[in-house]
């Protein structure tokens, strides 16, 4: 039985503002038996109202199955449409879902790390507005709207008929698209040209410089096997055996601090205590560990090499032999936190372990700093705000900003 996420603080809404949609979150444990423990969790996200009435649970099982065994902790997120035009459904469902994540249930509790996203059909437009300004570890959008205009053609009893912005932003984590077999041959009986790609496979045709193959299952149950190894290989989602969830006790992530705006925004449960700046965690206490003298944003935490294990994989995509038969591929695991980074940006293996100590440096950095208490002018570049945290920010308040330019032209444009 799925437990709904109201609390308090959706009781006090409902009281002044009358009946409210809620959305519902469930978490499914690994398999007791399962050969690891993976920290990072899987959050695939549907909209029954949406599907016929399908949960997230339904539409996903046989991913589920699948990664229960391999180790992965699954959350259920099933957002309820809310009433009212469908022309702001998206930022309405994007400001339910960071609310409902960063207030879990009880019984669920607070998500460790930014969570790989799994979304289906045209609840994929909510999973890439969530990802314009929030922290995720990996994305993947199973059978999305080709385009925001395609959506509004194909789904215009969800999103209205009036013309939706693309998106356009820039992720700091692996995103693909992935294509089930009856989903191509339906596009391919509506007359879609070949040629026409949705934009994160036409931003990895441009970074191959080469047209390449889409990623396609036969089915769901067909494409489990592979969508872990791509979260493994590509997202770097994997924890070797033997490495538990104790040892990532000090790695809880903090999900996006906004779940709405304006008066919601007040209205929120008042978050943890901070810890006074430039406290650190005892692992980097008794380490070799140091803020970067020079004020580096590329590598803004020291690292002690003692405390990393390093290997060398085959690498994976384009770029030929120098890439497919060749360990270029960098994976980097910090055993103190348990986090894990791959880095493939080259052909060259050493420029891949720097990359791979650049990614871990700012991931450890925002790890220490996430708890702080924000301070009004950092003296330092080690007070400040963590290099990823900046870059977050930074999105959603350009995202802020062009719903505010959109909301100004829609009014200049009213009779």
């Amino acid at each position: 039985m799925l437990r709904r996420s109201v609390g308090a603080l959706g009781a006090l809404r409902a009281a002044v503002r009358g009946p409210r949609w809620v959305s519902t979150l469930r978490k499914i444990e690994a398999d007791a038996d399962a050969a690891r423990e993976v920290p990072t969790p899987l959050l695939f996200v549907a909209a029954p109202a949406w599907t016929g009435g399908k949960d997230a649970q339904t539409q996903f099982a046989p991913l589920l199955a699948h990664v229960r065994r391999h180790g992965f902790t699954s959350l259920l997120l099933d957002l309820d449409v809310p009433r009212g035009s469908p022309s702001d459904v998206l930022a309405r469902l994007e400001a339910e879902m960071a609310a409902t994540l960063t207030h879990p249930p009880q019984d669920v509790g607070p998500v460790p790390f930014p969570p790989a996203l799994v979304a289906l059909g045209p609840v994929c437009a909510v999973a890439e507005a969530y990802a314009s300004s929030h922290p995720l570890t990996a994305l993947q959008l199973i059978n999305p709207p080709l385009s925001m205009q395609r959506a509004v053609e194909t789904y215009p009893e969800l999103f209205g008929e009036a013309p939706l912005p693309e998106f356009d932003f820039e992720a700091h984590f692996p995103v693909r698209v992935v294509w089930l077999h009856d989903e191509l041959a339906r596009q391919a009986d509506a007359g879609v040209p070949w040629y026409e790609v949705h934009r994160i496979e036409h931003a990895r045709e441009e970074e191959a410089d080469a047209s390449l193959d889409r990623y396609a299952w036969a089915s769901m149950d067909d494409g489990a096997e592979e969508m872990v190894q791509w979260l493994e290989d590509e997202a770097g989602v994997y924890v070797a055996e033997g490495l538990t969830a104790g040892r990532h006790a000090e790695a809880s992530a903090d999900l996006a601090e906004e779940a709405g705006e304006g008066a919601e925004a007040a209205e929120r449960p008042p978050r943890a205590a901070r810890v006074a700046p430039g406290t650190v965690p005892a692992w980097f206490a008794r380490g070799a560990y140091a803020f970067a003298p020079d004020n580096s944003k590329k590598m803004p935490i020291v690292l002690d090499e003692r405390d990393l294990e390093e290997r060398f994989i085959r690498g994976s995509g384009p770029g030929g032999q120098a890439i497919n038969k060749l360990a270029t591929n960098v994976e980097l695991v910090h055993t103190p936190t348990g986090v894990r980074i791959t880095s493939q940006p080259t052909r060259s293996r050493e420029q891949n372990r720097v990359a791979a100590r650049r990614t871990l440096s700012q991931r450890l950095e925002w790890l220490i700093k996430k708890d702080w208490a924000p301070t009004p002018r950092a003296a330092s570049r080690a007070l400040a705000p963590s290099v990823l945290a900046s870059q977050w920010d930074k999105a959603r308040r350009r995202k802020a900003n062009k719903k505010k330019k959109q909301r100004r032209r829609a009014a200049d444009a009213a009779p």
